[in-house]
This record gives C-alpha cells, structure tokens and sequence, in this order.
C-alpha cells in the first residue's frame, strides 16, 4: 500500500459557513477559553497588532484569533466555530494581498498556524515535512528563528524545494499549495505539479467525517485542492513534500540582471524579440534552466525602464550559450545601461543565490543586507492594488495597447505602479506536462504571468487609482479577446477567460476584489473552479 505522503488535518468549513447566531462574540471566546485555545480577541493587548494585514488598503476584524500550538487545539477552535455559526479562515504566513487570510470581509475567526514551523527531513525517503508556518525568507530583522525551510532543508542533508521571490512570504497554507510562483517554475520539480498525493481523499474528521474512502486514479475534489493553488477551505496541519538535490556547492547558479531604458518604439520590437525567445522560436530554444522575467516600470521623459532578471540552473558557459539569442537581437536595439552597479550574469553557490533573491545584495545600493533566518511574526506592510493576467504571446494589437497605456497613461498621485512579466510556460517548460486534473493549478498553457501593482507610501488608496489599473489591464484583455476573435474568422465564442480553453485567465495570488464573486468564477482564476470549490 502506498504510505500517504501528506500528514494533514483537514477540516470542511464550508459546514460552518451558516449564519451566525446572534451576538456570537461572547460564545466564540467562552468556547475557546473552555477548551484552553490561546486566543487574541479585541480588547486584548495583542490583537491590534496580530489582524494588522499587509496590505493596509484592505483592513477587516476578526470575531476572535486563535493561537494554537497542538493539534487539539485547532480542532477545539473548528468545533467551536462549527457550533457557534462562526466563519472559519486558517492563516499561515499573513501574506495574502486581498485579506483572504483574515477571512476578506469582517467576523471571521482566524486560526493563526504560525507557531507550526517545523521543518523535518526524513533522511531515509527525503521527505521534508513543513509546517503552514515556515516561511522561505524574511524581510525584517526581529526576533530570527532558524529553521526556515530554505536554510532547514539545506542543514538536513543539502536539499531545496521550488520557491518564490517576493521575501518573508512564502508558506505553506495557502500560498504553497495555491501555487505562488515557485522558482524554478518551468524545471520539472515544479513543487505545485508534485506533492505527492494521499492514496486516499484526506479525512475530514469533524464535525462531518466522509462515510466511505475510494481510491481514485485522479484526484477527487478535496485531494484536488490540496494539490495547487485553492480557495483556502481546509486547516492543514503539516505537509511533506519531496524537496530536491540543491545544485552542488560549487557556483551552478546564474543571478542575471539587464536593464534597458527604452524609447515605445525600441519598447516594440523588444517585446517581439521576447516574444520570438519565450515561444520557443530561437536557435537556440530557451532551456528548462531558464528562468527570465521583466521588471517594468514608467521613466518619464519618454522613456520607460525594462529590467531583465532571472536565475539560471547551470554552468556560466550553457547560460552564456543559453541567453545569447536573447541578448543579442536586445543588443541590436540598445538601450542597456551598463553602467548600473551589477549588471551581468554573477555565478552564486545555492545559498549566495538565494540571499540576492532574498535583499537584493548583489546591488549595494539596492541591497536590503537581510538574512535568510525568519522572524515568527511577518511584520511587512504596504498599501496596494494588483491584477493579473495569465497570457500566451500577445498580438500585435495587444502589445501596442499594452505599450501605449505605459507610455502615454499616468496612474493619478500619489500611486506609482510597475509590472512584472514572468515566463512561466513555453515548449520547454515542464508547466504544461502535466494533465489539467493532475492538480488545481489552472493556468498550463498560459505562457506568461503577468503582475500589475499599483501603490501608495501609506492608506488611503485613492479609487482613481484602482480605476486606473482597471483600464490598464481592462485595454489589454479587450484588445486580445478581439484579436483572437478576428483571427478566428469573427467566432470564437470560448475566447475570453479560462485556463485552457481561453486565451486569458488571471493569477490567483494577485487576487482582484475588485471583481464580483461571479467574475472570479467565470473562468478567470481556473477552469475547474467548480470543482475545487468544495461544498
């Protein structure tokens, strides 16, 4: 039999997404005290600075914080909700750019998991088991606990699981399991595409345990959700996940950074040069190893800045052979400011390599000169707006939209925004080898990742401004469903949103509450919404 190789505790919550009885808040916080639950809950010393969000433009109450650290006490504080009528929302890291980890709206009760921060490597089957709670980076200096999962999992035996970029934000609940990008996302340990998944659907032990286990071939709903990026709907105690073989010691790690300040008309045919490399279409074809985005934001005077970054799994001779096709017609256009301190291709070890992921220290006047220790608490914040599109290669039409909004279109003051374009997909890539059903991930044939982020140096956020990006992104979409149509010959009526059939979708960690509830079923996040959405 095979061993399951997730060690969870998933609870239903949808069961307690009834209306809530009136006046809850003294029952909520007996029952918890009751069952000796460590709580926060308003009124008590820490519980302003616990529900602060990051994102300070989406600020909502919790009826109460539990803040358990056994396995009894999440189940105590889930029964308690159960009874009680009170909406349950697990929270990990605190890092969900809508609030979803405060429930997205008021009276929630938050199950804070951020004291499960073990992380375990078996040595004999090199499985590493982690808690919702462990985090990859930090980004601020208080209080360091080592044992974060980058620097565990190279301690216990030199081994490395996919990741993200954005420091102190990557956890498992829900970020992990929702796919925020790991990196390297087109190698083929994808961590989203290889969980390895219970021989069984998890138990949901209370209050509503399934009558009966099946053993499916494909993964049934609720093992679905757990296998990519889902709506957070279960409390997930622990998960092992098979890490790999890190690069060896020895510098097989590329860290390349090129920015170039472009006119809209180099601007042109650089995006059709990056186009050509993504698609596939150069000689030589971008490799697997290679993992390459855009960093984009207005100049002024004309001008707008294009950063090319990425990271390269190999030697500096294959990524020099590997980038050439790129860097080469891009020098063709110029552009490259080559003054700017660290630019080039810099061979790291695994750990220098992701120390630079982590503060920028490659770039001493960027250079945050952070750790890779984590605190308990991610105290980070920021005021903010994002969207997303999850794209093929754009037509023509739609690059010139898309050119013509950056250089010619301001977002009002004070928000200033940039993008970033993540080649996530392409005929190398190991994204689209996997089945649709295999896992939640929705977005396989989707090349590019698109994130738009507009901010503020502090609340409020004015509307202007998420009017503002609306129309940004809202030109794009429009301008590439009607290309797409008018390449069909005036149908195509599946064109639109959709994570395989459409040619857009969206990434569900830039989520838009912008959007109704109906927008974001539509196709837009995922085409097996409704099978993901457990009731």
């Amino acid at each position: 039999m095979l061993p399951s190789l997730l060690t969870l505790l998933a609870f239903s919550l949808y069961p307690f997404t009834i209306l809530s009885s009136p006046n809850p808040y003294p029952k909520i916080i007996h029952c918890l005290t009751s069952h000796q639950v460590p709580q926060a809950y308003p009124g008590t010393s820490s519980f302003k600075s616990f529900i602060i969000p990051l994102n300070l433009r989406l600020n909502y109450t919790p009826i109460a914080l539990a803040l358990p650290t056994t396995i009894p006490q999440i189940q105590d504080a889930v029964r308690c909700a159960s009874k009680l009528g009170v909406k349950v929302n697990p929270r990990s890291g605190g890092h969900s750019y809508a609030s979803h980890s405060l429930g997205g709206e008021d009276g929630h009760l938050v199950v804070d998991l951020k004291y499960f921060r073990d992380v375990v490597v078996d040595r004999k089957t090199n499985v590493a088991t982690i808690g919702p709670g462990a985090r990859y980076f930090h980004e601020f200096q208080a209080d360091f606990e080592v044992g974060n999962v980058a620097l565990a999992l190279f301690e216990q035996g030199e081994r490395a699981l996919p990741h993200g970029l954005c420091p102190g934000s990557y956890t498992l609940t829900p970020q992990q399991r929702r796919n925020r990008w790991p990196r390297p996302p087109r190698r083929p340990r994808l961590q989203h595409t290889h969980p390895r998944p219970p021989p069984r659907p998890p138990h949901f032990s209370n209050p509503h345990p399934p009558k009966q286990h099946t053993h499916n071939r494909l993964p049934n709903p609720a093992q679905l959700s757990l296998l990519g990026p889902s709506r957070c709907r279960n409390v997930l105690r622990y998960c092992n996940l098979p890490p790999i073989p890190h690069p060896p010691r020895s510098p097989q790690n590329i860290v390349f950074y090129y920015p170039y300040l472009w006119t809209e008309a180099q601007a042109r045919l650089g995006w059709d040069v990056w186009q050509s490399y993504c698609g596939g279409f150069t000689t030589p074809i971008i490799p697997r190893e290679m993992n390459i985005r855009w960093v984009v934001a207005s100049y002024g005077g004309g001008f707008a800045v294009f950063l090319l970054e990425g990271h390269y799994h190999g030697s500096q001779a294959d990524f020099d052979l590997a980038i050439e096709p790129l860097l080469s017609a891009l020098g063709k256009i110029g552009g490259l400011q080559e003054s700017v301190r660290g630019v080039g291709a810099h061979a790291l070890g695994w750990l220098d390599a992701l120390l630079y992921a982590n503060n920028n220290d490659l770039f001493g006047d960027l250079g945050s000169g952070e750790t890779l220790e984590t605190e308990l608490n991610y105290t980070a914040h920021s005021t903010f707006f994002t969207k997303s599109l999850m794209t093929s290669n754009l037509s023509p039409p739609s690059i010139d939209t898309f050119l013509n909004r950056l250089y010619t279109t301001n977002p009002p003051n004070p928000v200033t925004t940039y993008l970033i374009i993540f080649a996530q997909g392409g005929p190398t890539s190991a994204v689209p080898l996997n089945t649709q059903i295999s896992s939640s991930y929705a977005h396989r044939h989707s090349l590019y990742e698109w994130q738009f982020i507009a901010s503020v140096p502090s609340p409020p956020f004015p509307a202007a401004g998420v009017e503002w990006l609306n129309a940004f992104v809202g030109d794009i979409e429009r301008a590439e469903v009607d290309a797409k149509r008018a390449a069909a010959g005036g149908s195509g009526e599946k064109l639109g949103w959709g994570g395989g059939e459409g040619v857009l979708g969206a990434y569900y960690n830039y989520a838009d509450p912008s959007l109704g509830r109906g927008e974001q079923a539509g196709g837009r996040y995922s085409s097996e919404y409704d099978t993901i959405f457990i009731k």
